[in-house]
């Protein structure tokens, strides 16, 4: 989850950096890139902690479904803009 956080605080950043002075601001995809530097292994890390118990899924679920948004919806995003 801390790394999902850094990728969430990232994206915030940008967006805030690109309202703020747009002229030197980086682009989507340099904040997509720099976010998935943190997100995936983050995903990674969640995916590899999964156990053989049903208990174990459910508490990984909720790092391995943020990491995933992270990963996926800002490609979503810029895919719809």
């Amino acid at each position: 989850m801390t790394l999902a956080t850094f990728g969430a605080a990232v994206w915030g950043l940008g967006l805030v950096w690109m309202r703020v002075e747009p002229g030197s601001a980086p682009s989507l995809g340099a904040v997509w890139m720099l976010s998935a530097a943190f997100t995936a292994p983050g995903f990674l890390l969640a995916f590899l902690s999964l156990r053989a118990k049903t208990a174990w899924l459910l508490f990984a679920s909720i790092p391995l479904l943020a990491n995933g948004m992270m990963l996926v919806l800002p490609y979503i995003a810029l895919k719809l803009r």
